[in-house]
C-alpha cells in the first residue's frame, strides 16, 4: 500500500512528465512481463530503491530513470514492498480537471487491497461501455452505487486497506466537507487547461466532448 509521503512526489508536474517521457522513449510495455499497454495510465513507474520519508524529496532517486522500471499492474505486485514506514488504513480525494492525470496517479498509488471509487469507472462497470462513455439513463444507478460506497468508506466498512475517491470536485465547499465527512486527505492533480486539452485531442472518438468537459470544470474550478 502507498504511503502518504509518496503522494507529493506522485501530483507532481516533475513526476508526471518523467514518467511520460519514459513510456515515449521505452514504449507502452511492461519491462518485466513485455505486456503492451493500451491505456499507459495503467502502466506504473516502479522505484527500484524503496522509497522513505527521508529519500522521497530527492530528485537522484525519485526522478533518476535508471531507477525506474514500467510495470504493469500484476508484475508491479510482485515486486518486493517499495515503500517503507508505519502503516494506517488512509483516505484520499483526488480531484482536478478531466485530464489531469487523476486516474494515472491513482494507479501509481494503489496497490493490491485498496479500494477505488471513480465514477467513470463505475458507469463503465455497470454499462459495458467506453470510460468516458455514461449513458444518462443510468445516472441514478451510478450514483446510488458511489454514494453506498462512499458511506463503507465513511464507516471504514470491510478489510479494504486505503481508499482513493477520484473526481473532478470544481467546488471547494464539497470537497471540504467530504475530506471531513470521510477523513479523506486532498490530493490535487495540477495541471492548466492547455495541457488538459491537449491530452484531451488526443482521444481522436471523444476529444471534443473532453475538450467541453475540461472547459466547465475550469469555469466552475474554485481553488
Amino acid at each position: 500500500m502507498a504511503q502518504g509521503f509518496a503522494k507529493t512526489l506522485y501530483a507532481s508536474k516533475e513526476w508526471i512528465e518523467l514518467r511520460r517521457n519514459l513510456i515515449i522513449e521505452r514504449g507502452p510495455v511492461c519491462q518485466e512481463c513485455g505486456a503492451v499497454m493500451v491505456d499507459t495510465s495503467k502502466l506504473i513507474g516502479h522505484h527500484t530503491v524503496t522509497l522513505t520519508p527521508q529519500n522521497v524529496t530527492d530528485p537522484k532517486v525519485t526522478l533518476n530513470p535508471a531507477l525506474i522500471r514500467l510495470a504493469c499492474h500484476d508484475c508491479h505486485n510482485k515486486q518486493p514492498h517499495h515503500f517503507c514506514g508505519s502503516k494506517q488504513r488512509s483516505v484520499y480525494l483526488v480531484y482536478g480537471s478531466p485530464c489531469s492525470g487523476k486516474t494515472t496517479l491513482v494507479n501509481q498509488m494503489a496497490e493490491r487491497g485498496d479500494m477505488i471509487l471513480d465514477i467513470d469507472s463505475l458507469f463503465q462497470a455497470i454499462s459495458g461501455m467506453g470510460m468516458h462513455d455514461k449513458p444518462n439513463n443510468l445516472r441514478f444507478n451510478v450514483f446510488a452505487l458511489r454514494d453506498k460506497m462512499l458511506d463503507m468508506i465513511k464507516t471504514r466498512y470491510g478489510e479494504w486497506h486505503d481508499a482513493y475517491i477520484v473526481g473532478g470536485y470544481p467546488g471547494k465547499g464539497e470537497r471540504e466537507r467530504l475530506s471531513v465527512e470521510l477523513g479523506a486527505e486532498l490530493i490535487y492533480c495540477e495541471s492548466t487547461i492547455d495541457e488538459c486539452k491537449q491530452r484531451a485531442l488526443a482521444d481522436q472518438v471523444r476529444g471534443k466532448d473532453l475538450v467541453r468537459w475540461i472547459e466547465k470544470w475550469w469555469r466552475d474550478f474554485e481553488p
